[in-house]
């Protein structure tokens, strides 16, 4: 028996041998992510009445391979759910151990795990984690099976840790988390000023000024080799007043020359909310029966972050309130048509503030990456920005600014070179051939991107940041695979609420820096790990040289 499942045991031995369950005696919890899921619900009377740990036999040595039930009948020429290859694992727990081995696959670098899978097992592979059951596609057109079996209320894997703290609160599980008719309904109301073109672009000229304030600050920020230190940071700061915008329709102040002091908390947790999201989402959910170290440091960064997010829509709505010249078409818009208390008003813009923060910044930052490491390609976004201003009479508006072909495929280039959501996923509603297989309704099904965006199957030199691909006059590729380009940001129903948002910020903040500073980068490779979404593994130091 190896010494982390010797530890494991005997901490096991420590919580029966106390009253520590004794609290908890009454509940049933289950560690399955939905309910019409085979899991076994774990009785913690019957733990503490029989002295063991409900997780005991999790921990047990065993060899053989996770049990899945038999479909009772397939097509002619399907295989059956048992039959869908995979990695072995220990019953209840899976693979779960493995990641904790010194050399043994990483959380941290779960879109590499995926790719090496399916480089071994193909086009689809079944993993257990803990309590966590997926079924793995790599290839588009399988997954495109799902796309178009989706119904009108297409369910995703719930962030646990999430739902729990909001449930805990007493809130709603809010637009992220929510399922179903629940989720219907907010998504429904929301959607109506976030995804629609008309209405993002109507704020694109006060996103190009802060654009143009963001620019003016990098240059004061820069230090004696030209690199802004702590990037992330600006950006983050960039980001928040950006979408603040949207959400408030006024300035925040985070990119004066003292940023506020709110501003400045709601970096610092948001940072810490992401990073401890990150291991009690892979981690057996022990937070569920005491709160743990880890999720205690999550509650205290979710608690700041919902404490500054109300802070600020309540502040708002009081200015609304006692000033007629103050307005949020948004907050109003919530308010009135959606039929939201504030309270609900302040949950969706939380959320949208700390969603469209982290992935705005993660997204731009992997831009600037890129650019900085490819001068041919940052050279033909500046020529296209100087004939653009040309045409425009030495003035691009935002409107204009979004519209340009290179800037798009240069996003699109680098969110397939590092996706910022490695993967996407649905729970099915009813049984569907996949590959091959016969997958039961129920079971969560996952489109593998980063293994997808990396095959030379599917993208000529993978490895390799060519735009070029993306352009209309480019080589000609598969519609399906092109298609492959949309999936970073989800699909359907549940595509990212904020794209649209986040995309012209990224268009209109890339145009004019790269209008401003030449880019380059002289220190060794970034490389791409997870803390939630995908992120660079150390500070990322661009040279921000002004041209000339």
């Amino acid at each position: 028996m190896s010494a982390l499942r010797k530890a494991s045991l005997r901490a096991c031995n420590a919580l029966t041998s106390s009253n520590s369950l004794m609290p908890y005696a009454a509940r049933v919890v289950s560690t399955s992510p939905r309910k019409d899921q085979s899991a076994v619900a774990l009785s913690f009377e019957d733990a503490v009445a029989a002295k063991t740990c409900p997780f005991r036999k999790t921990l047990e040595p065993y060899t053989g391979a996770p049990a899945r039930e038999e479909i009772a009948t397939e097509p002619v020429g399907v295989q059956p759910f048992s039959s869908v290859p995979g990695p072995q694992g220990l019953p209840f727990v899976g693979t779960l151990f493995q990641y904790f081995k010194k050399d043994g696959p990483k959380f941290s670098k779960l879109f590499e795990v995926q790719k090496q899978r399916s480089e071994e097992f193909g086009p689809i592979y079944f993993e257990q984690l803990g309590n966590f059951r997926t079924v793995v596609v790599s290839s588009p057109w399988e997954y495109n099976k799902l796309i178009r079996a989706e119904g009108k209320f297409p369910n995703r894997k719930p962030m646990d840790p999430i739902s729990h703290y909001r449930l805990e609160r007493g809130m709603g599980l809010g637009l992220v988390t929510a399922q179903g008719e629940e989720w219907y309904k907010q998504r429904s109301v929301v959607s109506k000023k976030m995804l629609k073109l008309s209405e993002v672009a109507s704020f694109a000229g006060e996103m190009g000024q802060v654009a143009d304030d963001f620019v003016s600050r990098l240059e004061t920020v820069r230090d004696g080799d030209s690199e802004v230190q702590n990037l992330d940071k600006e950006l983050f700061k960039w980001a928040m007043e950006s979408i603040g915008t949207f959400l408030f329709e006024e300035r925040l102040g985070c990119l004066g020359k003292q940023p506020t002091s709110v501003t400045q908390s709601f970096i610092e947790n948001l940072e810490g909310f992401f990073k401890a999201l990150q291991p009690l989402l892979y981690n057996l959910p022990f937070y569920k029966l005491f709160p743990t170290k880890m999720y205690k440091t999550f509650e205290g960064h979710s608690d700041k972050l919902f404490e500054i997010g109300h802070g600020l829509v309540e502040k708002k709505m009081a200015e609304m309130e006692n000033n007629k010249g103050s307005k949020s078409e948004f907050l109003q818009y919530l308010m009135n048509d959606g039929n939201m208390n504030s309270q609900e008003v302040a949950s969706v813009a939380v959320e949208m503030l700390t969603g469209a923060v982290e992935t705005v910044t993660s997204a731009t930052t992997w831009c600037l990456y890129t650019l900085a490491k490819n001068p041919r390609a940052q050279q033909k976004m500046y020529q296209e920005i100087c004939e653009a201003k040309a045409q425009a009479g030495g003035q691009l508006s935002a409107e204009q600014i979004a519209k340009m072909p290179y800037v798009k495929a240069v996003v699109k280039e680098t969110l397939r070179k590092y996706p910022i959501t490695y993967s996407t996923s649905r729970y099915i509603d009813s049984d569907l051939e996949i590959a091959g297989y016969q997958i039961p309704a129920g079971s969560h099904v996952q489109a593998n991107l980063y293994g997808m965006y990396h095959n030379a199957d599917l993208f000529y030199q993978p490895e390799e940041f060519i735009p070029e691909r993306w352009l209309k006059s480019g080589p000609q590729m598969d519609p399906v695979v092109k298609s492959l380009s949309q999936l970073v940001w989800g699909h359907g129903a549940r595509m990212c609420i904020g794209r649209r948002i986040a995309e012209q910020e990224m268009h209109l903040a890339l145009t004019k820096i790269v209008e401003k500073f030449s880019l380059s980068y002289h220190h060794d490779d970034v490389e791409p790990v997870l803390n939630t979404v995908m992120t660079p593994d150390r500070p990322v130091r661009i040279c921000f040289t002004p041209r000339e």
